[in-house]
């Protein structure tokens, strides 16, 4: 493994050759960072020993990861309480994320996981710092918690086969914006984050927050849907074709190259 600058963000190239993961140092490090009030800023000053130090000090350090090609797994806890991780990007040989992989990372902002995951694990992403989260196609299964907590989150767009656990989204702000007053109806919540957008006049809605979408599926539904002003209708949780767009990491398409060749389209029939 190896660390370096990649614009402007200390990055970690994780290729899986170590584990990241010491439990006893982990343990130490929580039980005197919640002791002192969670103040991460003020850890020199009371940590115990210098080797948690350098443990600690050496993952506050990281602020982006990258998984290499070749990891299938993520361990458990592996980046937990990694508080400067900004972005994480996954290689597309990653099978599985293990339980609190990324417990705990409050500035994690953008997460593109691996075309081939088939498994999330408990609480795997809870109280990070993402707004949106795109499970790919191949993904079996998501457990409890695994999204809970990331409070600006405000998108999910998951597959229908998915199997989803308990409190996805609890804390979150797309469940703010649902139909339902708390998190208690697992099966409900989980049922309705699944169709959010399939009522037809979200068709555009779902072709932008899909996996890969085609710039002809886009200029098709475009042409059905009234042309550009299309992009900018909100949905039933205020969200836009437009931001599904931009947001969606499997979305190799830019709007304004779209309505450019929307126009040209429509000339040629005219």
């Amino acid at each position: 493994m190896r660390v370096a600058d990649v614009g402007g963000l200390v990055t970690l190239f994780y290729d899986g050759s170590k584990s990241l993961v010491d439990e006893t140092l982990s343990l130490e490090f929580l039980n005197e960072y919640f002791d002192y009030g969670r103040n991460i800023n003020g850890w020199g000053s009371y940590s115990e020993t210098d080797k948690c130090d350098r443990f600690v000090r050496e993952r506050e350090s990281w602020q982006e990861v990258v998984v290499m090609d070749g990891v299938t797994e993520i361990p458990r806890i592996t980046f937990i309480f990694c508080h400067n991780i900004q972005r994480v990007i996954f290689a597309d040989s990653v099978i599985r994320i293990e339980g609190g992989a990324f417990e705990g990372c409050r500035n994690l902002e953008f997460v593109k996981l691996s075309t081939n995951l088939e498994y999330i694990g408990l609480a795997a992403f809870f109280k990070c710092n993402l707004s949106s989260i795109f499970i790919p196609p191949r993904c079996e299964q998501i457990e409890n918690l695994a999204f809970s907590r990331n409070r600006n989150l405000e998108i999910f767009n998951t597959p229908e086969d998915t199997e989803l656990g308990d409190n996805l989204i609890s804390s979150t702000k797309i469940l703010q914006n649902s139909p339902f007053e708390n998190g208690s109806n697992h099966g409900a919540v989980n049922n309705w984050l699944k169709n959010i957008n399939a009522e037809d006049e979200f068709a555009l809605h779902r072709i932008c927050s899909s996996f890969q979408p085609s710039l002809e599926a886009v200029l098709d539904t475009m042409k059905d849907k009234g042309g550009p002003k299309a992009f900018q209708l909100k949905n039933n949780i205020g969200i836009t074709p437009s931001r599904y767009l931009k947001e969606n990491p499997y979305a190799d398409l830019n709007e304004k190259d779209i309505i450019k060749q929307y126009i040209l389209h429509m000339k040629g029939e005219l």
